[in-house]
């Protein structure tokens, strides 16, 4: 390509003296010609000029392809071409292209005409080069295409513009999203890719006749159509996907009314496409399917077609009176109890022996007319009722609803099953009665449903000495007494609403949903246990049982089944510790309640504080009438509650962490007394009790041997005393654990024995010195010989097995004077000395007499 900026020799004159070269320079436009063959161009320097760019170094066309993107590269090529056979000299020609080399990348347009001459190895195209923002360019248009042209890159309808000729022009970037491109692969087939030479238009003869009728002759065709990814990508990952969609072929005309550009649309169809293979394949198979479906396929025209514009209630008027049934399997036949299907085609709704078809219908317009998994209920000319489940469509068309297809499934068998385990899982399986669930649920519907002024009592139902009935006449006689017991207290229940159940081994309940007052409820109690204290015959055996039972009052005491449960059960361990048969709930006997719960929530601080204080009660040798040691018993006082008894925290604190704490404090509290004793002269040893709790824990060795290390205390000093209880709660563990205790030299003692459940096969293995009979044997041995016989019992017994005994509870002389008979060997209880704080407990040493000091 050729600056110049005087007048070529194929540069014609403008009119007057005025050369065009002169003219053009003056308004902004630059001349330009070009020979086709050779490659040859001559512009005018103006171009560069009023495009503001400096002038690149241009000696060739190709150089001005260098600037060119694809697709314009092939518009000028097209517009200016090389086709000996076009000979049109009258047709002025124009391109415009984008100079993307230069800043800015500049729009220019390029008008000329073919020069006529002779020699046909020149082929010169000559004419002039302005802005398209210049007034010759026709500004208004250029705007009107610029606007088209961002149209056309933001529609979301994936979008190409091809030439005559097929070549790709422009793709927008919905299509380039929907074949996968890079927005640089889509510039690069600009100009390149032609839609008439892909591999799928060649290769489909059905696609290649839309293509010729559209740009051979200019029709608008559409044409629906599958495409390989393949075709355009090698990656594995995108050439194995299959795009489906609808091709609309837009044939855009010049003025002559010749096709110059064609607008390709294309609607993505994957999903119909999916929807309409599966419709064909279902209409493929359907006579297969409709004969061998296990459920019944159905099908209702509404004749004549429903609006669904109506209002609700017009609207299930309307299905019920024209649906009819058009379309039926063998399976619906059997079901509805019919000999052919000739009987029941044309049915309506109303015969379909559905018992609420009209609510049937109001379900199916509110859920847009669709049913799924619909459960119905169906009545045959019996009455007996059969259970089904359907599933339908409504066809609307038009806004009119117009038929329903749809299956149904025979669900009785299961219907009836799942009420067989409701009925299960609400009963219990071998009285029958309801069980603690179905209990529950009528508790909280009456909770839910009930009135304010409405009271309701539970009453908990427990039975005495069941386990004897089991342990002696088999657990096959106790099993028929429970399903005995279930139809006494149904019959105590025929004239009074509530439920009866079995909560589990010999435990029921009653349940009153409305009572008049407190006293009802006891005086029902009452006549239950009346009831239960008659006689049960047990298959030719007649026996008498007891029971006891707890009641509970709602909402005056609780406010919900778990509160009323719980509080029931208190209440009715209370009727049966004190042998009451029966008892209402109160707060004196929880204890968990709210006043426990405080003391609970106090003992750490009382430990922290030193609120609490050791008192000592003395243990004595009998045959030496001598004091040698000392029981520490803990004691509470609390700065706002008073004294605190033991009972009321001790057991509460074995359930928590704070038993560790609790039992920390009393052993180095003993211990540090023992040595002061130690240190006065007096050779005393301190016992401590360990609970269950202590026994399973495997640091208490640990404990007990840094205390005594830390004062010094020689390990004989010390005595801990277990229950049989808490030994029997983990036997291995607790041997394990008292092994270890033993080995450090501590002296070990069973205390309260004959109150548990030891076995002597594990008293003998056990490394413990002594034996203290409990006091509930001592205290009235005297005036009870089997008392005095299980005293002298155990005596002998802990004598053969190298023991030493301990009596406790002696609290007179000749209780002192019998047990000293029987060669028991050390004694405490009232009559020695009571519990006392260390301050008596030296005052006691002093002036008991039974401490003999050391000569």
């Amino acid at each position: 390509m050729q600056h110049s900026s005087s007048t070529s020799g194929t540069t014609s004159q403008l009119s007057g003296e005025l050369a065009i070269e002169s003219a053009l320079g003056a308004s902004n436009i630059a001349s330009w010609n070009m020979d086709v063959l050779t490659g040859e161009m001559n512009i005018s320097a103006e171009l560069f000029e009023f495009l503001a760019d400096p002038a690149p170094e241009l000696s060739s066309l190709s150089d001005l392809m260098a600037l060119l993107p694809n697709a314009d590269k092939y518009l000028f090529l097209q517009s200016f071409n090389s086709d000996h056979l076009d000979q049109d000299t009258d047709r002025l020609r124009s391109c415009d292209v984008r100079l993307v080399g230069l800043t800015g990348e500049p729009r220019v347009r390029f008008v000329g005409r073919l020069q006529a001459g002779a020699d046909k190895s020149v082929r010169r195209f000559e004419g002039m080069v302005i802005s398209v923002r210049h007034w010759l360019a026709n500004t208004s248009d250029e705007h009107a295409l610029q606007f088209l042209s961002g149209l056309f890159a933001e529609n979301p309808i994936p979008s190409v513009i091809t030439d005559k000729h097929g070549i790709i022009l422009h793709m927008n970037q919905s299509m380039e999203r929907l074949f996968h491109l890079t927005h640089r692969q889509a510039e690069s087939a600009a100009g390149f890719y032609s839609v008439l030479r892909d591999k799928r238009a060649s290769s489909d003869p059905e696609l290649g006749a839309v293509l010729r009728a559209v740009y051979d002759r200019g029709e608008i065709q559409t044409i629906e159509m599958n495409y390989s990814l393949g075709n355009i990508h090698r990656s594995r990952f995108i050439c194995d996907k299959n795009l489906y969609f609808r091709a609309s072929f837009l044939p855009i005309r010049d003025r002559q009314g010749n096709t110059e550009r064609v607008l390709i649309q294309l609607q993505d169809l994957s999903r119909e496409k999916s929807a309409r293979d599966a419709l064909q394949e279902s209409e493929a198979s359907y006579k297969a399917f409709i004969t061998n479906s296990s459920e019944a396929i159905w099908c209702y025209d509404m004749l004549p077609a429903v609006p669904v514009q109506l209002e609700l209630e017009e609207q299930v008027k309307k299905i019920a009176r024209s649906a009819r049934l058009v379309e039926a399997n063998k399976v619906l036949l059997n079901m509805l109890g019919a000999d052919s299907l000739d009987d029941i085609l044309g049915m309506g709704l109303m015969e379909s022996g559905s018992t609420n078809y009209v609510f049937d219908i109001h379900y199916f317009i509110n859920n847009n007319y669709e049913m799924i998994d619909h459960d119905i209920v169906r009545q045959d000319h019996r009455g007996k009722n059969y259970y089904f489940q359907i599933c339908c469509t409504g066809i609307v068309e038009d806004g009119y609803l117009k038929r329903v297809w749809g299956t149904t499934k025979d669900i009785t068998a299961r219907k009836r099953y799942e009420e067989k385990l409701r009925y299960q899982s609400f009963h219990d399986s071998l009285t029958a009665l309801p069980n603690r669930e179905k209990l529950y649920l009528d508790m909280e519907t009456c909770f839910e449903q009930r009135s304010a002024d409405q009271i309701s009592a539970l009453l908990l139902i427990d039975l005495d000495r069941f386990k004897e009935i089991n342990d002696t006449l088999g657990h096959n006689v106790g099993d028929h007494l429970l399903q005995l017991i279930g139809p006494r207290l149904a019959n105590e229940m025929s004239e009074v609403p509530g439920t009866v159940a079995r909560l589990g081994g010999d435990e029921f309940a009653v349940f009153l949903p409305r009572i008049r007052s407190t006293h009802q409820a006891v005086v029902f109690g009452h006549r239950l246990l009346d009831a239960l204290a008659q006689e049960f015959d047990l298959d030719g055996f007649t026996t008498q049982i007891s029971a006891s039972i707890g009641i509970a009052i709602s909402p005056q005491q609780a406010q919900d089944h778990h509160a009323l449960m719980r509080y029931a059960d208190i209440a009715m361990y209370h009727a049966k510790g004190q042998m009451l048969g029966l008892s209402i709930y109160s707060p004196e006997y929880d204890p968990h309640s709210t006043k426990r719960l405080a003391i609970v929530s106090e003992l750490g601080r009382a430990i922290r504080e030193n609120q609490l204080c050791l008192y000592y009660q003395p243990k004595v040798l009998l045959n030496e009438k001598r004091c040698y040691g000392f029981e520490a018993l803990i004691r509470w006082i609390h700065p706002e509650l008073g004294f605190v008894p033991p009972g009321d925290f001790i057991p509460i604190a074995e359930l928590t962490s704070l038993i560790h704490q609790l039992t920390a404090w009393v052993l180095e509290k003993a211990i540090e007394q023992c040595r002061r004793w130690q240190d006065q002269g007096m050779s005393l040893s301190i016992a401590v009790n360990l609970s269950a709790r202590n026994l399973m824990d495997d640091n208490i060795t640990k404990l007990v041997e840094r205390l005594l290390t830390k004062y010094q205390l020689p390990a004989s000093r010390l005595e801990l005393e277990i229950t049989e209880s808490s030994i029997m709660t983990d036997p291995t563990r607790a041997l394990r654990n008292l092994d270890a205790l033993h080995a450090l030299g501590v002296h070990l003692a069973i205390d309260d024995f004959g109150t548990g459940y030891s076995s002597l096969a594990y008293l003998k293995r056990l490394p413990v010195q002594t034996l203290k009979i409990d006091n509930s044997f001592v205290r009235n041995m005297l005036e009870d010989l089997q008392d005095e016989l299980i005293v002298n019992s155990t005596i002998h017994l802990a004598h053969n097995l190298g023991l030493t005994v301990v009596a406790e509870g002696v609290e007179n002389e000749a209780l002192l004077a019998r047990l000293s008979e029987m060669r028991c060997d050390e004694a405490q209880g009232y009559f020695i000395g009571r519990p006392m704080a260390v301050i008596n407990a030296d005052e006691w040493i002093v002036e008991s007499g039974w401490i003999k000091q050391t000569s």
